[in-house]
């Protein structure tokens, strides 16, 4: 009687899953395993019939890329300074806002207001901001550096970093708010027996609230390597990869090959490679943070 019963209940459980199950599904496995078949295949995106198998053709064919490789080392770029400013920056606002000083909702909730918007919104923002007479070059003119006025979104030297500039203006009241999460955590009693100890703030923050959000921080890290290797539309919105593709994440070249050039299946390519990066930059995280744990 109790077999039965428990696996009725069972059952019960896999009805219950079954929709979320069948979403999921239809929602990641079968695109992933279109995108996996298309990696190998030329197709032009329109019908069936002129889908032809190739091999690795399409992933050689990205080695010999140009733009690719440059796409590739402008993601370089936008994840290592992603990496380097999100997370520090985050965690030292979110250290002075745990404070309480008197105004710290106020300063929380303007760090924390650009997450609320679209990535798009925020794009078309700072390129009207940008813009070659937009109001950045206007406010220079304004306070008579006529001198440093210049096309930031146009000029080779800037675009790229000016799209890294705001992607990381963008991306800091995020991890300031699960700092802080973090921070609520962490027992008040360790911070009140360094103080008899005779630690000053700084040996606190060093030995407790480091080693204490090693945790946190590491997930901040891993989150925004998987975010900022699937950027998109922050890109596309300010510049559209230009000029002339010089400033094309693999994202932004993926959209170009699939669907203006109708090659889907460099497109797919392209795709895949994002996706063993994901999965390598995940292992390698995790991989790091078990070590440091030791």
């Amino acid at each position: 009687m109790l077999t039965l019963k428990k696996r009725n209940t069972k059952w019960q459980i896999l009805l219950f899953l079954l929709p979320a199950l069948t979403l999921y599904i239809f929602v990641q496995i079968v695109p992933l395993g279109g995108a996996l078949y298309f990696s190998v295949s030329s197709w032009n995106g329109i019908g069936g019939s002129s889908v032809k198998f190739v091999g690795l053709k399409n992933f050689i064919a990205l080695l010999d890329n140009d733009l690719f490789m440059l796409s590739m080392k402008n993601l370089g770029r936008l994840v290592f300074f992603s990496v380097l400013f999100h997370t520090p920056i985050a965690l030292i606002i979110a250290v002075v806002l745990y404070q309480g000083y008197k105004g710290h909702r106020l300063f929380k909730a303007m760090y924390f207001i650009p997450t609320l918007f679209p990535l798009t919104a925020v794009g078309l923002l700072w390129y009207f901001i940008f813009m070659p007479n937009g109001y950045f070059n206007s406010l220079l003119a304004w306070v008579g550096l006529d001198s440093l006025i210049q096309p930031w979104l146009v000029q080779k030297e800037t675009a790229m970093n000016t799209i890294i500039f705001v992607n990381i203006w963008a991306g800091i009241g995020y991890f300031m708010v699960i700092i802080l999460a973090g921070l609520t955590t962490i027992p008040t009693e360790l911070y009140e027996a360094a103080t008899i100890d005779g630690a000053n703030s700084r040996k606190q923050f060093s030995h407790i609230t480091i080693p204490m959000l090693k945790p946190i921080l590491g997930m901040c890290i891993l989150m925004d390597i998987i975010g900022t290797i699937k950027s998109f539309d922050l890109v596309f919105a300010m510049t559209e990869g230009g000029p002339n593709g010089l400033t094309n994440l693999p994202t932004t070249l993926m959209y170009y090959e699939s669907f203006r050039y109708n090659h889907y299946g460099l497109g797919s390519a392209i795709g895949v490679v994002l996706l063993i990066i994901s999965l390598v930059a995940t292992l390698g995280s995790e991989f790091l943070l078990r070590k440091t744990e030791v």
